[in-house]
């Protein structure tokens, strides 16, 4: 038990998350929300929830992006 609780801790202490930073990529001319996160993202991971993480991380109201646009892309 005690074992358990000091590596739970030691475990949060390395920080979980490190590494988790997001990308920055340039919108390029043509791309869609949806065509970055088929192509940057595995595709195990559902494009629609990738969209929506990506419209937070960077304060979209919508889904139109622009050429030379920069978005994070959170990881």
């Amino acid at each position: 038990m005690v074992a358990s609780v000091f590596a739970y801790a030691l475990y949060a202490a390395t920080g979980a998350d490190a590494g988790t930073e997001p990308v920055s990529y340039t919108v390029a001319s043509g791309d869609t929300l949806w065509e970055i996160a088929t192509e940057k993202y595995p595709p195990s991971e559902d494009p629609r929830a990738t969209i929506e993480a990506i419209r937070r991380e960077n304060g979209l109201e919508g889904y139109l992006i622009h050429p030379g646009m920069s978005l994070e892309l959170p990881r």
